[in-house]
């Protein structure tokens, strides 16, 4: 297995969602777009908002955002950074003083990562898309997990969450399973969610893509057919 280079995607902002644009000038929405509009995870946002406030929900969902960018420019700058003495000086001081709460979330996790990836990513941070499944998006990783070709995604949490909360986490990984293998013929068959929670919780999810590909497809039907294609005129 070697890296490989995959297409650069434009991004559209369209109807509240985020597209994809292809080579092919198809445009394909995001896999956490489509997730979205499921409607129990509409309903569920929905009533988090009333419950605690729409200014508390705003502060709320902008601490997360920021912790999760951070965390996640953490973690891209240790796995591509070639000489590692590098980033355990320089950059991770730096990292400490942007960010301090993602920062100190990435070195409760790091021995997991240190533990289970032993090697450079095939690819990190890279969009992608499905012909296939006509849906697009950004992966954290890809590559060797304890022996075994995988997706990796990591998300960081203000506590930690039970299993059948995170569906979603795993269907999002299916769909970037598919895409690397239209693009590449290489197929995937395990997806990891490595997820720190603000205490320090780490906490390890390993599945099969098989086990969500038939939520991936239903999602993707309900998805397309309750979209209004003529906001993808442009």
């Amino acid at each position: 297995m070697s890296s490989v280079e995959f297409p650069e995607l434009v991004v559209h902002n369209i109807g509240g969602m985020r597209f994809y644009e292809a080579p092919d000038g198809n445009k394909y929405p995001s896999i956490t777009s489509v997730l979205s509009k499921q409607p129990g995870k509409q309903k569920g946002l929905q009533e988090w908002r009333e419950r605690i406030g729409e200014q508390q929900a705003r502060i709320v969902s902008g601490k997360a955002a920021r912790r999760g960018t951070a965390f996640h420019n953490i973690c891209e700058d240790m796995f591509t950074t070639h000489d590692k003495l590098s980033f355990n000086t320089k950059l991770e001081e730096e990292h400490k003083q942007k960010n301090f709460l993602a920062y100190c979330m990435f070195k409760e996790i790091r021995p997991y990562f240190d533990e289970k990836i032993k090697n450079k990513p095939l690819l990190m941070e890279q969009s992608m898309y499905s012909p296939k499944y006509q849906v697009a998006g950004r992966c954290d990783f890809i590559g060797v997990y304890e022996d075994t070709l995988a997706v990796v995604d990591f998300k960081t949490t203000t506590t930690p969450k039970k299993e059948e909360w995170i569906e979603d986490y795993f269907v999002q990984c299916t769909a970037y399973a598919s895409m690397y293998e239209e693009h590449t013929g290489d197929s995937i068959e395990d997806i990891v969610i490595m997820m720190v929670a603000e205490d320090g919780q780490v906490q390890i999810f390993e599945k099969k893509t098989k086990d969500y590909l038939p939520t991936l497809e239903q999602y993707m039907d309900d998805f397309y057919i309750n979209l209004d294609v003529d906001t993808l005129v442009a």
